[in-house]
């Protein structure tokens, strides 16, 4: 079974993709699986090649000469080689793993891609995979369930441009202090605490900077961050255990998170399970199955909880390719990482040949009676 394993692309989460693949790809179950990983470079182009599942290769620098650029093309799942302007057929693609954060990848832009290639994927669909990106559009979805979400709002960048002052006289009287971020960023890039009246209009220049929305979050006393995953096998949700990352700034933030963990999301420091109550404990579990099953999710997903210093949960944010597949966060004697990887990629197949039941099309005389109204 050949498995196309994407990574890297057009986001700020380059790098961070580039580990999550590596990694995915060297716990891959060989006897089971041919992989093919297809790396996509920061300015878009694609390639494949031996050369990429080697993580050092990407710290001295990609030889291109020994890679091979390729594509997809919609109504195949044929993965072609570029040569010139032709393509030449060079692997028939059975499965995909997207391991692609960020825009263009976890914003459902490459599921589009899989799905018009016919291609089983073991991500969320485009539609829960976009409104996830969308932090302020998400935060609506997840009110509308009565999920707890921390106050906030959109600021477009047009807004921004036209009238200043008039934004940052909003944000003031919203009450100071507040979180800026990017609406659809992830890995905290773009984020800023901004305490002061004076310090709003560089951390929206900043937001704006890598996006043109932008939210604005009321600042939460956080007593701890408290981080899960979800993963639906067979119908039965699967509920990792709960984690609490250390960091040591104000935010955990891009730089926590990994500038200073060379492995990702893996290797930072956390409590796992986290020092949490059993009734916070349930009620992280039961925010997190009413969002997955409400947004119809699919694969592995991270909810980031937030726990303030009165005991009060807020359901920060959800990652629907999260860093490292959030293999770390699961019972390693139940579900070691090629055990996910291989249910990941049954329960995509299983998916695929379900949605080949459901009718896309059907047949009407549209055609031929516009046909005769035109020639009258």
């Amino acid at each position: 079974m050949k498995v196309a394993v994407v990574f890297g692309g057009e986001s700020c989460e380059h790098d961070v993709s580039i580990i999550t693949g590596v990694q995915l790809i060297n716990k891959f179950n060989n006897y089971l699986y041919d992989i093919v990983p297809v790396y996509i470079s920061k300015d878009g182009v694609w390639y494949t090649g031996e050369e990429l599942n080697d993580l050092d290769n990407y710290s001295v620098g990609l030889n291109y000469k020994k890679l091979k650029k390729c594509s997809l093309v919609a109504g195949s799942n044929i993965l072609y080689i570029i040569k010139g302007k032709k393509l030449v057929p060079y692997n028939e693609i059975d499965a995909a793993i997207p391991c692609m954060h960020g825009v263009r990848g976890e914003d459902g832009a490459l599921a589009g891609v899989l799905e018009l290639s016919h291609i089983p994927y073991t991500s969320c669909s485009i539609c829960s995979s976009s409104v996830s990106m969308d932090k302020g559009v998400f935060k609506t979805f997840a009110k509308g369930l009565g999920v707890s979400v921390i106050d906030g709002y959109v600021v477009d960048n047009n807004e921004f441009l036209i009238d200043e002052s008039r934004v940052v006289d909003g944000i003031s009287n919203f009450g100071l202090p507040v979180i800026i971020k990017p609406c659809r960023q992830g890995s905290s890039i773009g984020i800023e605490v901004v305490k002061n009246v004076a310090d709003v209009k560089n951390a929206l220049s900043m937001a704006f900077q890598y996006d043109n929305r932008v939210l604005v979050e009321k600042y939460v006393d956080v007593d701890k961050e408290v981080n899960l995953a979800l993963f639906d096998n067979k119908g039965e949700l699967v509920v990792s255990l709960t984690e609490t990352p250390l960091g040591s700034d104000e935010i955990l933030s891009f730089d926590n998170k990994y500038r200073k963990n060379a492995g990702g999301f893996e290797t930072i420091k956390r409590i796992m399970p986290a020092s949490i109550s059993e009734d916070a404990n349930y009620e992280l579990s039961d925010m997190a199955t009413k969002v997955y099953r409400g947004l119809d999710m699919f694969g592995v997903v991270r909810f980031d909880f937030i726990l303030d210093r009165s005991g009060m949960l807020y359901l920060n944010e959800v990652n629907t390719i999260p860093g490292s597949m959030a293999n770390y966060l699961f019972d390693k004697s139940q579900y070691p990482y090629p055990k996910l990887i291989e249910l990941m990629i049954s329960n995509a197949v299983k998916r695929f040949e379900r949605d080949l039941g459901i009718k896309k099309t059907i047949d009407t005389d549209i055609v031929g009676s516009g046909i005769d109204f035109l020639k009258k």
